[in-house]
């Protein structure tokens, strides 16, 4: 019975997009706002838990699972926690950089919460992407264009919030490189597995992920602009 309560309760939670709509803007609204005007250290060590409750709540707005949902998932936190150990432990893909102990537990240097990221930004960007009748290569093309715009607003943030540092503190045009070199990779599986990608919260998600990185970028001295 209980279990069966549960699941009710899931339905109930999945047929109301506007109750996840409420928590991902919550959460970054207020994180910027904390983040530059009042107890920035305070919300810079909630990052890891945001990620997570992100990445739960995103599953549970997916309208299907499958088989293939799940592999991707399983591959993109592969490739992308890969890359990132090579990365910091030898200089490769990315270029030299180490993670403070800013977001959380760490494996081999590398946060465990990274591999969730990767999937995040990845599966958001394809859901957005994937809904058009474009070429499968456009798709991919664009999808990897729009990752790495999205790293070229996340790193002066990131350094400024101690996220991770370069080392001489500065940003190699390698990376910029091998984010798209992943982000391939990661497409490139994702539209081989055709994998499901209606996902009611998923386009709200990578807009809020843009504007609360833009916003901040405008407001930091390590802007972009």
């Amino acid at each position: 019975m209980k279990s069966k309560n549960r699941l009710d309760y899931l339905i109930q939670i999945k047929s109301k997009p506007l109750i996840g709509y409420l928590i991902i803007s919550a959460f970054y609204f207020f994180g910027i706002i904390g983040i530059s005007f009042w107890d920035s250290e305070w919300f810079i060590e909630k990052t890891a838990f945001n990620l997570l409750l992100s990445f739960i709540i995103l599953m549970i707005y997916q309208q299907t699972y499958s088989w293939k949902l799940f592999a991707s998932f399983l591959f993109c936190y592969f490739v992308g926690f890969l890359a990132e150990f090579l990365g910091v432990n030898f200089g490769l893909i990315f270029g030299e950089y180490e993670y403070p102990p800013t977001l959380g537990p760490q494996l081999g240097g590398v946060p465990i919460i990274i591999g969730i990221n990767w999937f995040i930004i990845t599966f958001c960007i394809w859901a957005f992407f994937a809904r058009f009748n474009w070429p499968i290569l456009l798709k991919i093309i664009i999808a990897i264009i729009s990752t790495v715009f999205l790293d070229i607003l996340i790193e002066p943030v990131a350094i400024a919030l101690n996220f991770w540092q370069w080392e001489n503190s500065v940003i190699p045009l390698q990376n910029y490189m091998g984010w798209a070199g992943i982000a391939a990779t990661i497409f490139i599986v994702f539209a081989l597995l055709r994998i499901p990608v209606k996902n009611r919260i998923s386009t709200h998600l990578l807009l809020w992920q843009f504007v609360f990185f833009l916003v901040l970028n405008i407001l930091s001295k390590n802007s972009v602009f």
